[in-house]
């Protein structure tokens, strides 16, 4: 019994002295991280833009405005006059070829503002839950300006503002 005593210690010893050298190796992350974490100052995290937004292209004559939203760009290299022309929404035909027309005279800024509110409205709004031609029809006789107006009113009364 002896032998296996001595045996036993041997084993134990080794153990124990492979265990504290591979100990020493590494530092203790977990502490580290905890004190890291108790002492880096807390910022909200922000997102910038750098790159410039991509311009829309250009309106496809195949386009099925009772289908899909049209997609136009302004044409003019000032703000224009074309967001206080009002929208014809009695056809999907007549609103796309009121969208032309706005766009004729409007900056692309300006028209960007109003196809973002469009596509808005159509999402967000009960006014598009019908489909297209009855959301063009509830947008008739608006003017641009009052459509962006109606989806910034919209977009304030889902946050709760």
């Amino acid at each position: 019994m002896n032998k296996i005593s001595m045996l036993l210690t041997i084993c134990l010893v080794s153990a124990l002295l492979v265990l504290a050298g591979c100990s020493g190796d590494e530092p203790d992350s977990t502490g580290a991280q905890s004190e890291s974490q108790e002492t880096a100052p807390t910022r909200e995290r922000t997102i910038r833009r750098e790159e410039p937004v991509a311009e829309l292209p250009p309106p496809n004559a195949n386009e099925d405005p009772a289908k899909k939203i049209p997609r136009r760009t302004g044409q003019t290299q000032e703000e224009g006059f074309g967001l206080t022309l009002m929208v014809d929404g009695s056809s999907p035909e007549a609103f796309s070829e009121s969208l032309e027309l706005i766009a004729s005279d409007s900056s692309p800024e300006q028209y960007r503002q109003l196809d973002s509110a469009l596509r808005y409205l159509q999402v967000y709004s009960s006014d598009g839950w019908s489909g297209l031609p009855g959301f063009y029809e509830r947008l008739n006789g608006m003017t641009g300006e009052e459509i962006i107006r109606r989806a910034q009113r919209l977009q304030q009364e889902r946050r709760g503002n």
